[in-house]
């Protein structure tokens, strides 16, 4: 009867052994899956709100965009951010979009200006109206 609890024992052990073989590999792999995805998306803000500094910091001093993106190196860098491509890839993209936004933001400028809009006269219209509108003023 020793034999037979001692060989259900040396069972669940082989058991146990095996499933753990089984499944510690993928938890091992969903963990760092999940590990890479969220590090990605840390790098990709902190991308963005770097490339956004180097913007302001630098727009009127570096014609070419070569301090702008040293600085975002340099910044990722000081966090301990490897530089590889795929970040390259993220700091152009950061570039494009902020491209683009300054485009869209030139192009509507331009809009308000050839329907013959006039704009510092119509912000002064609309502060003299504001200020018009402010109680305790007598305005006529």
């Amino acid at each position: 009867m020793g034999n037979i609890y001692e060989i259900i024992g040396n069972l669940l052990a082989a058991f146990v052994v095996g499933l753990l073989a089984c499944l510690v590999p993928k938890a091992r792999e969903w963990f760092e899956t999940r590990i890479t995805k969220d590090t990605q998306e840390r790098i990709h803000q902190l991308v963005v709100s770097f490339t956004r500094a180097a913007e302001q910091l630098y727009h009127d001093t570096d014609p070419d965009g070569a301090k702008r993106r040293r600085f975002v190196m340099e910044q990722l860098q000081l966090l301990g951010v490897e530089v590889t491509e795929a970040v390259l890839n993220m700091i152009e993209g950061s570039v494009w979009e902020i491209n683009t936004e300054t485009k869209k933001a030139q192009v509507q400028t331009k809009e308000i200006v050839s329907d013959g809009l006039d704009v510092s006269s119509l912000a002064e219209a609309v502060t003299q109206e504001v200020i018009a509108r402010l109680p305790g003023q007598n305005h006529e």
